[in-house]
């Protein structure tokens, strides 16, 4: 269940490429995180794309606007959903899938990815919390299903 709020450089990319930025990142978080590919547990994937406005991206105090196209991203997710191995290969994938959106190679992509890890019981989906075996029975994450299930009689 993927929450990532993207910043954007100015004029990195267009609405289409802000799309396909969306589509990578969203597949990037789902396999990291092991969802299946079913719409139920995939409908909670939300990706919040916003784009500086021109003249408010700098590189060491320096206007930067136009010299990368920079993916600047926060992922919040459960403590305990993400190992080291699943993050390197997260963090391979957000700039995978940067670079896959750009739409030309007339600048670099440059990715920073921020993984907060909520600690359990600080969650709160629709007006309450939500544990972790909770979000992993509505996620179904592949590798924490049997482990979090309820024991069976």
């Amino acid at each position: 269940m993927p929450l990532l709020t993207v910043t954007v450089t100015p004029g990195a990319f267009d609405p289409s490429a802000q799309a396909r930025l969306a589509r990578g990142l969203t597949e990037a978080a789902f396999e990291a995180e092991s969802i299946p590919p079913e719409a139920g547990p995939r409908a909670r994937g939300i990706v919040l794309i916003q784009e500086l406005a021109p003249g408010q991206f700098y590189s060491a105090g320096e206007p930067a606007d136009s010299l990368v196209r920079g993916v600047f991203a926060s992922l919040q997710v459960s403590a305990g959903v993400l190992d080291g191995a699943r993050k390197a290969r997260l963090a391979a994938a957000v700039q995978a899938a940067a670079e896959a959106a750009a739409p030309d190679r007339s600048r670099p992509v440059v990715t920073s990815l921020e993984i907060r890890e909520v600690p359990e019981g600080n969650w709160a989906q629709n007006g309450r919390i939500a544990r972790l075996p909770e979000i992993t029975a509505t996620a179904r994450f592949g590798h924490l299903v049997d482990a979090l299930a309820p024991a069976r009689a």
